[in-house]
């Protein structure tokens, strides 16, 4: 699973920013309405003295001044910086989300209980009661990359459109490629697991199967059923109904029911659990293995069982914010700009049970 963008002759931008202005400086507000294409007018006079400064960046970047990269990158850094945490924080619907600080140790801490259940008291005897007990272990991180080429020449001549672009693509590539490392680790480590989980495998789900897992982690809390729409439109048919009138046979849907489809395409509830839809774009770089369409970022035939509240034994952490590198990209030799995030998942151990699993084989997704 490749999550950075390669780049040789790599520059750490903080090592040579020089530190002439920080978050809350005029610059970086007025960059950021650039980049947004806002009118600069309601800033003032600041506004002149900005973008002439912000031009100056472009010329002598393009010229390789490495101090003019470094200060135009951290603006760009202050810009998504606070959008690409907020998109992470959509990870807390595995379950938990943290962001800790750079220099923090990422710690999980785990209750469980040990020894013999308790039973009813027999005569003359005595009731041997479980013991909780806590385990503590770190959470190792993995980094999270997104990157595009740069035109400084663009920057020079007051030309933002690009710096829109390229912005909001990293905050998609962080977002989908953090989302698409976590998805397999949870599997990964739900599939391990040793003794109870309730998982579901099938070349086409079943409601009898489906609804096995359902009522199981119902008992943990009330589910939730995170997937692709793919795998979330199956759950459709079930929600219809079968009856008799004389000796005819009825099947058919309550108009609430249709009324949903047909303003959402999908239900948001089914038998008391929520079908909440995982957002997954295509991956514009790979085909399907016929070649007749792109191929998604995350497994569409994949989908968990979520019980609602602090019962999800899935923890997500970030660890500080965006970190920026200036390279040349190795394949095609353009200067690109990286920005790197580190992003850490655990499920807790001796708790997988709690995590219901479906996947449709026929849908797929999953690396064989």
């Amino acid at each position: 699973m490749n999550t950075t963008y390669e780049l040789n002759n790599l520059r750490k931008d903080s090592d040579v920013f020089n530190g002439k202005f920080t978050k809350q400086s005029p610059v970086v507000e007025i960059f950021a309405a650039m980049v947004n294409g806002e009118e600069l007018s309601r800033f003032g006079a600041k506004a002149d003295k900005a973008v002439a400064y912000i031009k100056d960046l472009g010329a002598r970047a393009d010229n390789g001044d490495f101090s003019a990269v470094a200060e135009l990158n951290t603006l760009r850094r202050f810009t998504i910086e606070a959008p690409v945490m907020q998109e992470l924080k959509l990870l807390n619907i595995f379950g938990s989300y943290k962001n800790v600080g750079y220099d923090e140790t990422i710690e999980r801490e785990v209750y469980n209980y040990s020894g013999e259940r308790s039973r009813e008291q027999a005569a003359g005897g005595d009731v041997v009661f479980p013991v909780i007990t806590k385990e503590t272990y770190p959470v190792s991180t993995f980094t999270v990359s997104g990157g595009y080429a740069v035109d400084y020449r663009r920057v020079a001549l007051g030309d933002m459109s690009k710096e829109n672009e390229g912005l909001n693509q990293v905050k998609t590539d962080i977002r989908n490629r953090a989302l698409l490392a976590i998805v397999n680790r949870d599997y990964k480590a739900l599939e391990a697991a040793t003794g109870v989980k309730y998982m579901v495998e099938e070349a086409g789900l079943t409601k009898t199967a489906v609804d096995n897992v359902l009522n199981n982690i119902r008992r943990f809390g009330k589910p939730t059923v995170v997937g692709d729409y793919a795998l979330l439109s199956q759950f459709t048919p079930w929600a219809g109904y079968v009856g008799n009138i004389n000796t005819n046979t009825i099947t058919g849907i309550s108009e609430k029911v249709m009324n949903e489809l047909a303003a959402n395409g999908a239900l948001s509830m089914y038998n008391g659990a929520v079908l909440s839809e995982m957002p997954n774009q295509y991956d514009l770089y790979n085909l399907t293995d016929d070649g007749k369409n792109f191929k998604t970022m995350l497994p569409a035939g994949l989908g968990f069982i979520i019980p609602a509240g602090a019962q999800s034994p899935i923890a997500t952490f970030s660890r500080g914010g965006l970190t920026s590198f200036t390279g040349n990209n190795v394949k095609t030799g353009k200067i690109e700009t990286r920005f790197d995030i580190e992003v850490g998942v655990d499920v807790a151990k001796g708790q997988e049970y709690k995590i219901g699993t479906i996947y449709d084989t026929n849908v797929g997704g999953l690396s064989e």
